[in-house]
């Protein structure tokens, strides 16, 4: 083939030494050259030719959801969102050439979403068999097309699959490990792989699994919602302690007697005086009567 393009390439010049370079035409170029295009993205198909006699034009059967802009020698056939049905091949032609030209090329779609992870039991209990599955969903390919999965956990793990596939080729996978064990926090990771010709496209997930334990043993799932004793017991509000109550009533207690007390003592205290007072009157007027006795205060 190489030789052939040589070969070709010399007749050209000589055509141009022969000054007849509508001879020489170029093929129409087309670009990308080999369009791998994931479900629901857009993408633009490029036409270009040096042929100056005519413009380039896709030629495609349904132009409801395509558009296309020609300029003098390039044309764009774009579409917004891909999907299933755009999948196949797509010419482009210059016709007004002296030797009409034309160019195809196969625009491939897939779909490969992230893979999910789970396990089975949802919450595994420590030291007791549970297994885990990595799981990829609404997976769109062509038949001559992989998809390869590796579950690990320090090493690679044996599965099983399992594949189920609606009317309009969308499938859905399934890997299962076999038995496994744990008694402490641990991680699994799966890799998924699709290859289409010489194309591959790869997704990753990773899961942490937290164990039920013993009873007494702390535990808390983040993929559940409900609370473990250990929380509901650190939002119950504390109880409200009496002790200091106590102190209060009866520092309240003492302060009532003493005011009373002093309440007493100071009517006593004026008493005495006013008593004082009229004796002290008393000495100070004649008397006749005997000598006045002390005070009893």
């Amino acid at each position: 083939m190489e030789y052939l393009q040589s070969y070709h390439c010399l007749l050209c010049y000589l055509l141009l030494a022969l000054r007849d370079p509508a001879l020489c035409a170029k093929e129409i170029t087309v670009s990308p050259a080999n369009p791998v295009v994931k479900v629901g993205d857009a993408v633009t198909l490029i036409c270009e030719t040096t042929c100056t006699q005519g413009k380039p034009h896709w030629m495609i059967l349904d132009e409801s959801d395509v558009t296309q802009n020609t300029t003098k020698n390039r044309s764009y056939l774009h579409i917004a969102a891909v999907h299933p049905n755009h999948e196949g091949k797509y010419t482009c032609t210059a016709e007004k050439c002296r030797k009409q030209k034309k160019e195809t090329i196969q625009l491939r779609v897939y779909s490969f979403p992230v893979p999910v992870l789970s396990t089975v039991p949802e919450n595994p209990v420590s030291g007791q068999p549970f297994k885990v599955k990595c799981t990829l969903t609404n997976v769109y390919h062509g038949d001559y097309d992989t998809v390869e999965m590796l579950l690990s956990h320090l090493e690679r793990l044996e599965t099983e699959h399992s594949k189920n596939c609606n009317d309009d080729r969308f499938c859905d996978h399934t890997w299962s490990s076999k038995d496994q064990m744990g008694t402490s926090k641990t991680d699994y990771q799966c890799e998924t792989n699709l290859t289409i010709g010489p194309n591959s496209f790869t997704e990753k997930a990773r899961l942490a699994i937290y164990f039920q334990g013993d009873a007494g043993d702390d535990y808390n799932d983040p993929r559940s919602t409900a609370m473990s004793p250990e929380q509901m017991e650190t939002q119950t509000s504390a109880p409200v302690s009496t002790e200091g109550k106590g102190q209060v009533e009866a520092s309240s207690s003492t302060t009532t007697a003493m005011v009373a007390l002093g309440s007493t003592v100071g009517f006593l205290s004026i008493l005495c005086f006013l008593v004082r007072l009229i004796k002290r009157s008393k000495r100070k007027s004649p008397s006749s009567g005997p000598e006045n006795h002390p005070d009893g205060c």
